[in-house]
């Protein structure tokens, strides 16, 4: 059996494990990168330099640094203000908290911790407004997800340079700049803003108060609640996370490699004090790393091999040799959109990459918009329990049934499937 063969099997094996979604995706992909090692298609070298890989190094610094900025007072400073500000008014009380929540998710990791922080807020902002949580749950969840990590600031400010390395591996002559993926994901997520500020509380339905009331709420505030910073680590949580920020933005000016950067943010949120050890390495998510890592090696194992070619040229017989790239697009997000409710996105998104990757390469495309856009298309998972860890939590404390989620959910599944094709083909055109 060849490598090619050999390779070309590891592939769709991979692809299975992933969309089963039966083993965590990190094994799935650890496990095939250690088949592609041991068979040949991936060299001792090629392995290992994925990862001393500096996008590994940078994703994992990140995770440190948007802890420290966490660890703050800011989400909590922010919150009250809101409150303060909304002057009794539902709706600039939902513009406030939403837009809370597309700032909470540009620090925080994951939709399912984004949610966790905001939801108690807004279940208390909507009792003192005499209104059911269950009128603005639903909206905290869908800007949770949909805008988790977008801008180009935290773990957010450094995703280009990951697609970079994996325009790279695959032979792809583009750079990506910091901006690019934002770029692409603004109307998604200025669709979900004014979603869940002005369309879905319509839709969503009266289900009253949650059981348990507001000493459930506490208890739940006492669970997550730290004890505060003292005055001089609160600034330098700011400082550090700012500075950071700020030289990624300049480092190809200042002459400091990013991961540098990174790592040396990451050490000063734990030498200062900022963040325990326990609390950095608890924020430290090795699976993210580890997929990342396999799907590096995967790539390189692809190419090196021709396996690339074959799956590249199998694509493009099915969509023609000159197709049309309103098609091509619509493809790819009605594809990424549909599956990701159905399983896990990080899996579906992990599953498509290679997919769109090699089908630019082997029409000459620039992939900066369409990857960027099947990453969108795959984070925009709401309207099923299957789809993210935070529906299911959505469901439980908001009392929803399936059939509330496909009626607060669907008009905004339509108006951002509607802009984000051609916004993108406008904004980053394949050629």
């Amino acid at each position: 059996m060849t490598q090619q063969t050999i390779c070309l099997i590891v592939f769709v094996v991979t692809l299975i494990g992933y969309i089963s979604n039966k083993w965590p995706l990190a094994l799935v992909s650890m496990t095939s990168f250690f088949v592609l090692t041991i068979t040949g298609c991936l060299s001792a070298s090629d392995a290992l330099g994925c990862f001393s890989n500096s996008s590994a190094i940078i994703m994992a610094c990140m995770f440190i640094v948007a802890a420290g900025l966490n660890r703050t007072q800011m989400i909590h400073k922010v919150t009250n203000l809101v409150y303060k500000v909304s002057g009794g008014s539902f709706i600039a009380g939902m513009a406030g908290y939403c837009l809370v929540t597309v700032l909470i998710a540009q620090v925080a990791p994951s939709a399912i911790l984004i949610f966790t922080i905001c939801y108690p807020l807004v279940v208390d902002f909507c009792r003192k407004m005499g209104k059911s949580p269950s009128k603005g749950l639903f909206s905290i969840a869908l800007i949770s997800i949909v805008s988790v990590v977008a801008f180009p600031i935290g773990s957010g400010a450094t995703s280009y340079i990951a697609n970079n390395e994996l325009f790279a591996t695959y032979g792809l002559a583009y750079k990506s700049h910091m901006f690019d993926p934002f770029l692409v994901r603004l109307p998604s997520i200025v669709m979900a803003y004014i979603c869940g500020v002005f369309i879905c509380p319509r839709f969503c339905p009266d289900y009253g108060p949650l059981e348990g009331g507001a000493d459930q709420q506490n208890q739940q505030k006492k669970t997550v609640e730290k004890k505060p910073l003292d005055p001089v680590r609160e600034v330098l949580g700011y400082g550090i996370f700012l500075a950071v920020v700020v030289g990624i933005l300049l480092a190809s000016y200042i002459g400091i490699p990013t991961w540098q950067i990174c790592f040396a943010g990451a050490v000063l949120e734990i030498l200062t004090g900022v963040l325990s050890e326990k609390e950095a390495m608890s924020a430290l998510s090795l699976p993210p790393i580890f997929l990342y890592v396999g799907s590096l090696g995967l790539g390189n194992a692809l190419v090196n091999t021709g396996a690339g070619d074959l799956i590249a040229s199998l694509v493009t017989k099915m969509i023609g040799n000159d197709p049309s790239p309103v098609f091509v697009y619509a493809l790819f997000w009605i594809v990424g959109f549909v599956m990701t409710q159905m399983m896990s996105n990080l899996a579906l998104y992990s599953a498509l990459t290679p997919v769109v990757l090699l089908t630019c390469a082997s029409l000459g495309w620039n992939p900066i918009g369409l990857l960027s856009m099947v990453f969108t298309a795959c984070w925009t998972s709401y309207l099923t329990p299957l789809s993210t860890v935070c529906v299911p939590f959505l469901m439980e404390v908001g009392g929803y049934k399936q059939k509330d989620l496909l009626k607060a959910g669907w008009l905004p599944a339509l108006l951002i499937t509607a802009v984000m094709i051609p916004w993108t083909l406008l904004m980053f055109p394949p050629f």
